[in-house]
């Protein structure tokens, strides 16, 4: 029948024989056009554990749960723990931030996906460790802080809590922990956390669609702060600068000043640029937009601004008011929750100063960052 053996159009057997195709021309290709992104927003309202169910949390406190995460994986992959480098930290962190804008907090445990991150961020940034290392240090590191914790909610006359899991009678004497605090290799608890960093790995990996390659804002701010500088656009405010002196108690000249203020903008500038690793800045903006807005912060904080005539706005190439007042409210809002004696009264006048900068610079607004922003993949 035709439709076994395959039924041939008749037309294909005429014997008229078709028309040549014409000749091929040599035409310039036209240009591909561009199609337009889909701007995707970040909204705390939408993030996979604020909408898990049966159990949602709130922004707020799924904004706390990465908060004491960054802060765990900061400490771990310190001097006294893994002794990874500060780049390797801040991949890690990313990669926890990433992870958890497409996963829950409810599906996963934090201080597992926080191990797998350190793991994978240690190959990444060339200065890996071992598995059975990383999972040894970082747990005694959380030991402690759930001791830490017991012991404070005893003093303070509460209840016996169930802290991270563990009951007080399973972290005071846990059987797969000798006396010294540290966890027995051979242990039940060490094979199920070695089996399951493993399987995180894959799952990070997956997640963040094996994109490894992570721009961090210190190179940047490093760079704006040379180049304002070099090109005489900052300089100290009077009050600062009268109290400026050398080693021999003389007013400092102006090239100690153009070295001591470089220095001042960038290690503040460092300093608030790790504060925003422990917020999710780095799924809103770009590297380069987080890291003017540290130098914004660092010069105001240190006494440092624009010549006359010029503004930050100006200074910071490409970034608007909104951008500036976004990534700088988030950031003071991190640092004075957790910093105590902190000078309120300079952040109180970085915010004035952002207020005017949103009223002046861009038609007016309000100075507090919309719930919905840009994510940066």
């Amino acid at each position: 029948s035709k439709q076994d053996v395959g039924f041939v159009p008749l037309i294909t057997m005429s014997t008229t024989s078709a028309p040549p195709p014409p000749p091929a021309t040599m035409s310039k290709p036209k240009a591909i056009p561009l199609v337009p992104i889909p701007t995707s927003c970040f909204d705390e309202n939408h993030l996979p554990s604020v909408l898990h169910q049966p159990d949602p949390m709130t922004p707020e406190a799924e904004r706390q749960a990465r908060r004491r995460t960054c802060r765990f994986i900061e400490e771990a992959g310190g001097q006294r723990c893994l002794r990874l480098p500060r780049v390797a930290i801040a991949t890690a962190t990313v990669f926890f931030h990433r992870f958890y804008a497409k996963q829950a907090f409810q599906e996963h445990d934090r201080f597992e996906v926080a191990m797998a991150c350190l793991l994978l961020a240690g190959k990444t940034e060339e200065s890996p460790k071992k598995l059975d290392f990383v999972i040894r240090e970082c747990w005694k590191l959380r030991r402690k802080a759930q001791q830490q914790q017991l012991q404070n909610k005893l003093v303070s006359g509460g209840d016996s809590p169930n802290v991270g899991g563990m009951s007080p009678t399973n972290i005071m004497s846990s059987p797969s922990s000798s006396s010294g605090g540290d966890l027995h290799m051979k242990s039940d608890e060490f094979a199920r956390l070695k089996e399951r960093v493993l399987l995180l790995e894959r799952v990070i990996l997956h997640t963040i669609g094996f994109e490894l390659s992570i721009d961090h804002p210190f190179k940047f701010l490093i760079d704006c702060a040379q180049g304002l500088s070099k090109k005489r656009l900052l300089e100290y405010n009077p009050t600062k600068k009268a109290k400026l002196v050398g080693k021999d108690g003389q007013p400092m000249g102006k090239p100690q000043q153009n070295n001591q203020l470089v220095q001042e903008l960038a290690q503040n500038a460092i300093s608030f640029a790790n504060d925003s690793l422990h917020t999710s800045l780095c799924l809103q903006f770009s590297a380069q937009q987080i890291a003017m807005a540290c130098v914004y912060l660092s010069g105001t904080h240190a006494g440092i601004g624009p010549i006359v005539g010029k503004t930050w706005l100006d200074l910071l190439d490409g970034m608007s008011a909104e951008e500036l007042t976004s990534i700088s409210v988030q950031i003071l809002e991190l640092v004075q929750s957790n910093r105590r004696g902190v000078d309120s009264g300079q952040f109180k006048a970085i915010r004035k100063d952002l207020d005017e900068m949103m009223k002046g610079g861009s038609g007016g607004g309000s100075s507090q960052p919309d719930a919905k922003r840009q994510k940066v993949n």
